[in-house]
């Protein structure tokens, strides 16, 4: 196997496209910690009562956690996130006051 052009191709081939990816998450890496500290900044120069300080927010806290594990945010802490910034808004009371 090791004398086949074609087995000898689909290795380098193989090597190449690892050596690409090795160097975009690198890339990547760099970006994405240099953008999560200005979003982080972004948000804290926003005022208190901001309309879109929700938004913000829970983006902030979503790209926290994506920066805190080495795979994807799992559903449950998006859930967790988004239910933070976006409670459900309270029941209407079926009482009258009076």
């Amino acid at each position: 196997m090791p004398d086949c052009p074609q087995f000898t191709i689909m290795r380098i081939m193989g090597e190449e496209g690892c050596k690409r990816v090795l160097e975009e998450d690198v890339w990547a890496t760099g970006v994405f910690h240099a953008a999560r500290e200005r979003l982080q900044q972004a948000f804290a120069a926003l005022p208190a009562d901001a309309a879109v300080q929700p938004f913000v927010g829970a983006l902030t806290e979503l790209v926290q956690a994506q920066a805190d594990t080495t795979g994807f945010v799992m559903l449950h802490r998006w859930a967790e996130i988004l239910d933070r910034h976006f409670p459900p808004p309270f029941p209407e009371s079926d009482r009258t006051t009076g």
